[in-house]
Order: C-alpha cells, then structure tokens, then sequence
C-alpha cells in the first residue's frame, strides 16, 4: 500500500495548510488553521493546532508550514521552539517546502521539533491516518448495515426511519455488492485500513443510482477513502438514513 495520505502535492502556502489540517482531523484529532494561542509571552498565531482530547492526557501538536522556495533556517526553528515551550505543546512540527538548512537540523536536536516535509509528514503519520479512516469508515458501515437487514426487523432499529419508504427503494438494489466497499468482502475497507492490502483494486461504484452496478478502479487510499464517502453520503439521503452517532440519546463520542 501507498504510505501517503494524499495524492498530490500542495500548491500554495494556503493549500498546504489545508491538507496539514485535515490529515489532523482525519486521525481523530481536533484541528484548526491560523490558530491565536496565549503563551506565557503573549499571543501568537500558529499555522495549524492540532489536539487529540481522546487521549488519557490530550495530546497537542503545534505545526508551522512554510511554503517557501529556500531552506528553512536555524532562526525559525530557535523561534518556535521557544512558541512550543510556552504555549505547553508535546510537540512541534515545522513542514517544509524545500527542507532545512544544516544549521535548523542541530538547532531541533534535544528538543521536541521534528523537521519533516510534506512527504515525510504523511509517511510519518500515516498509520494514525489509517487508523483514523479505519474508524471512520466502520461508522459509516454502521448506519447502513441495517439495510441488509430489509424484511427481517429494519423496523426494530430507533435511527432508521420511514422504513416502508426505505424498503420500496431496496426492491431489486443488491446491498452487499453495491456498497461492496462497507459491506463485502476481499474490497472492504478492513481490508486496507486495518490489513494493509494492495492498490490499484477494482471495485463496485457505490455512488449514484443503488440500482446500478458499475466497476471502478481505485488508485491510492486517498482515492478510496473519496469515493467511500460520497458514496455514504448519497446512501444515506437516498435512503433517507441518518448517522446515530448524532442521535442525542447516544453518548457523545469525543474522539
């Protein structure tokens, strides 16, 4: 399998922000861009917070990302070093366009900074990630398993509702097959976030029309976990289901 999150690069500075952020969140952590944190020297802006409150004691990562066309100097590392320090963060991580200077390297030595790029961040992460999607993925699996429950006790289930709609629109829909990526076999989405199978996979399309079965092949985990979502989500308004881990009866999840 890939090692990385994503399938491209960033473009810009602001992109790859972005996509520093949503790795974050899609490992379960609680992410935020252009963050003002209080620090014991005043108030400073970090590019993206991330903190896992799911943790026994949160976990809080400070990231700055610098898309620049030079390497990252000694400078900025002392600098944020000091931010880390004061604002109580674990750790920091300064993601680099270009790399880093010599200088920055020994400067990060017997402190909490790691100095990765781009790639080196995803490959660093990426089985947090893929633990993150994995459970993701099982939740989503969750809301639509009742559907392979049609004509048996669909009924019985508190979040699912307008069952008579729900199975006038399952006639002549093959669940296991069309939503093979929750729901079936060697495709399922265990078979990549918790074994590590290989891609490129071809798998059935579960977008679109639940009555139509159309082949699709998959390049990378990114455009897995793409695919996977869109096609939860039309599931979802197409058989008018809703996640019931919104359901306020339910404890809430922090993670």
């Amino acid at each position: 399998m890939s090692d990385l999150i994503f399938d491209t690069e960033p473009a810009k500075w602001q992109e790859l922000e972005e996509l520093v952020c949503q790795a974050f969140q899609e490992m379960g952590y609680e992410g935020r861009r252009n963050e003002e944190l209080k620090t014991v020297r005043g108030k400073v802006n970090i590019d993206v917070y991330a903190v896992k409150r799911s943790n026994p004691i949160p976990t809080i990562i400070l990231c700055e990302c610098k898309y620049w066309r030079k390497r990252v100097d000694q400078n900025i590392i002392l600098s944020f070093r000091s931010i880390c320090a004061d604002a109580g963060a674990h750790y920091g991580i300064v993601i680099s366009k270009k790399g880093f200077q010599s200088g920055a390297a020994a400067t990060r030595e017997q402190t909490n900074i790691h100095l990765l790029t781009f790639r080196e961040f995803q490959r660093t992460f990426f089985d947090e990630w893929r633990s993150g999607i994995c459970m993701q993925l099982s939740r989503m699996c969750d809301v639509l398993m009742p559907l392979t429950l049609y004509g048996v006790n669909l009924q019985t289930l508190h979040y699912v509702s307008n069952t008579v709609e729900i199975k006038s629109k399952l006639i002549g829909v093959n669940i296991f097959q069309k939503y093979e990526i929750f729901l079936g076999g060697a495709r399922r989405y265990t078979s990549f976030f918790i074994d590590r199978g290989e891609f490129p996979i071809v798998i059935t399309d579960p977008r679109g029309d639940p009555h139509r079965l159309e082949n699709i092949k998959i390049e990378s985990p990114r455009q897995y976990v793409n695919i996977a979502k869109e096609g939860y989500e039309q599931a979802c308004r197409y058989f008018s289901l809703t996640d019931r881990h919104d359901d306020p009866a339910r404890p809430v999840d922090t993670t």
